[in-house]
């Protein structure tokens, strides 16, 4: 599609009724099944970080991606809360957690994670990132590696220099005010968010940070221990370089000592929201 305006709004829509049809199938789980579900908060420096729990066994915490809320796990709760302790929690600024002080890093995006961890005992996770919460994910194993059981990462670039020139520009459209995509995110935020009149401040932040970060280098990803999937897919918005689609999926595994890559074939940057039978597959057989 050449007309960007036009490209924008139909990914945003594509991904809008993906979420709805995985978040129903979520709704009608929590019917039928009844699971265990406790929803709460816990103080972690700075933040009051928002949290939901399922099931019981080894602990599983979802990142999700920028501009996102814990709900966009909907698709991946039921299958894996059948046999982990799955915690899906709000990041820093995003849905029902506070902004606090300070920029948005990715570092200290691993930091919060890491106060939750210690705040609910969780011990030892197995981490699954997306975007940001990827990226989050690789600092906290770069940090606190004793922290992280294993790791799975969907959409994650380690750098800058992973985006293209266009996706840099499709990434500059999304954060104007104006953009159709950022005023539905915007307006989500709004129905969840304790701190609607800190709305503008945190887009900023977020701006600031997708402008100059992820900045992790390839021997940075060397140091990691924890056992790691890297799910590639040949459509991402943002990081399927032409001619190499899966190259920066590729570099990321290959940096990574003993790291393992699946492909999703047509998979797009929201691909656990658009093929969550593919992802979920890849994710339990991994752990």
């Amino acid at each position: 599609m050449s007309n960007p305006a036009l490209a924008e709004m139909a990914q945003s829509t594509r991904m809008s009724l993906a979420f709805a049809r995985a978040y129903a199938a979520y709704g009608l789980w929590m019917l039928r099944k009844n699971p265990e579900n406790m929803k709460s908060y816990v103080e972690a420096g700075d933040i009051c970080i928002y949290y939901h729990c399922y099931g019981r066994g080894q602990p599983v915490l979802l990142l999700h991606g920028g501009f996102m809320c814990a709900e966009t796990w909907a698709g991946q709760i039921p299958a894996l809360a059948r046999d982990y302790r799955v915690v899906a929690a709000d990041s820093r600024g995003h849905g029902r957690t506070t902004l606090g002080e300070g920029p948005i890093t990715y570092r200290g995006m691993a930091g919060d994670a890491a106060a939750l961890i210690e705040r609910l005992r969780l011990g030892r996770v197995h981490i699954v990132g997306w975007s940001d919460g990827g990226c989050a994910g690789l600092a906290l194993a770069l940090e606190r590696p004793e922290m992280v059981r294993s790791m799975t990462l969907l959409g994650t670039p380690y750098s800058t220099d992973n985006y293209s020139e266009d996706a840099k520009v499709s990434m500059e459209r999304l954060l104007r005010p104006s953009s159709p995509s950022m005023l539905a995110l915007r307006g989500l935020r709004r129905l969840l968010t304790p701190e609607p009149e800190r709305d503008r401040e945190f887009v900023k932040k977020m701006s600031a940070m997708w402008r100059g970060s992820p900045d992790f280098t390839r021997e940075e990803l060397g140091r990691i221990e924890a056992p790691v999937l890297v799910i590639g897919c040949d459509r991402d918005e943002y990081l399927s370089l032409w001619p190499e689609a899966l190259r920066v999926f590729r570099e990321t595994a290959d940096a990574i000592l003993g790291a393992r890559m699946e492909v999703v074939r047509g998979g797009t940057h929201s691909v656990h929201i658009e093929r969550p039978g593919a992802v979920n597959l890849l994710v339990v057989v991994f752990l």
